[in-house]
């Protein structure tokens, strides 16, 4: 499962590669084809990455909500695109690029208050803005082990496994040391 780094990096390539244009938006599957035509033919304003989860904002704040899950991978094309192949839940079309969406576990079209739904269930992101000083509290109000804690999107979003591994590993933390017992000072060294 792509972690938040990895999400923030996407939103950025996607931005870049098929913001500000009209869209033509497609369901080669066929399970996203009734969300897709209401945002194909639309103009893409933003990216937005917030954890784990991706936000493709078009004109009149239509949004394609995107969890890419364990098994989720985007492929980009030049466009013309060739006929598609597999599994393609969705797939925007730009001038000059295509984006084919396979094995997500979330694909659908939601409105602004949707979208901060998500939002506020996740817990600070600290590529995305999010403070440190949130994360410990978040932590240290918790008795569940540090390592479960830190994989929580709760607690912190955009955290998965390999960063969990590297930061204990790093910090030299045992992994089952519950948040209430972790010392502000062993949290610092994160």
């Amino acid at each position: 499962m792509p972690e938040g780094h990895k999400i923030h990096f996407l939103a950025r390539e996607h931005h870049d590669l098929i913001g500000g244009q009209v869209l033509k938006v497609t369901s080669p599957q066929g399970r996203f084809r009734a969300d897709a035509r209401k945002v194909s033919g639309r103009c893409l304003d933003s990216v937005l990455a917030v954890g784990k989860h991706l936000f493709y904002e078009f004109e009149s704040k239509t949004i394609v909500h995107v969890h890419l899950g364990r098994y989720g991978k985007f492929r980009q094309r030049e466009s013309p695109p060739p006929k598609p192949v597999g599994q393609i839940r969705m797939r925007l079309v730009g001038p000059n690029a295509t984006i084919d969406l396979t094995g997500r576990t979330t694909c659908r079209v939601i409105d602004p208050s949707q979208r901060q739904d998500v939002v506020d269930r996740l817990g600070p992101d600290p590529l995305a803005g999010g403070k440190k000083s949130e994360v410990w509290k978040n932590i240290s109000e918790r008795n569940q082990p540090t390592g479960a804690l830190l994989l929580d999107q709760a607690v912190v979003a955009g955290f998965g496994n390999i960063f969990r591994a590297e930061v204990l590993f790093e910090t030299e933390l045992d992994p089952r040391i519950p948040g209430k017992s972790l010392s502000e000072e062993s949290f610092d060294l994160f």
